[in-house]
């Protein structure tokens, strides 16, 4: 009897060492792609692009926030704070719209080095930094990320 009882106390350890070792893994960032910088007709400027994550897991899962600061040469810009309910297949990538719309004047630190910047058609370093919080399996995960790239003004 004693044997027994010493039989499935090792089975439910193993069990539990097993589903616990196995559980849902946070998704990944990848990369921000598709950057698009560009003026709208009241002069505002807006930012628009596309976080790209993999979910790593064998089930979908469901993508409940976003956060996104932007920062332009180092100065912020605005920021995107969307409540969702995307759902990410398993073992995908999968893409979240950003955009951000801006008054020219947050761009430009000073007058003369944002004319300047207008005038050459110079570049100008976006930081994306934020998270994205998802759910797997009933498990909430805060996956953070900060990413830099360099685009152009287009003034269409």
């Amino acid at each position: 009897m004693r044997l027994k009882s010493i039989a499935q106390y090792i089975v439910y350890f193993i069990v539990l060492i097993t589903f616990t070792s196995c559980g849902p893994e946070a998704p990944e960032f990848y990369d921000v792609k598709n950057i698009e910088m560009f003026t709208l007709e009241d002069g505002n400027f807006v930012v628009r692009a596309e976080a790209v994550l993999y979910n790593p897991n064998g089930v979908s899962i469901t993508v409940d926030q976003i956060h996104v600061d932007v920062l332009i040469n180092g100065n912020v810009i605005g920021n995107v704070d969307q409540n969702l309910s995307s759902e990410a297949k398993k073992k995908s990538e999968f893409t979240l719209p950003l955009e951000v719309q801006f008054p020219p004047k947050a761009l430009f630190s000073n007058i003369l080095g944002g004319l300047i910047n207008m005038a050459t058609g110079e570049d100008f370093e976006v930081r994306y930094t934020g998270f994205v919080r998802t759910k797997v399996l009933g498990v909430s995960f805060k996956v953070p990320f900060d990413q830099v790239e360099t685009v152009g003004l287009n003034l269409k």
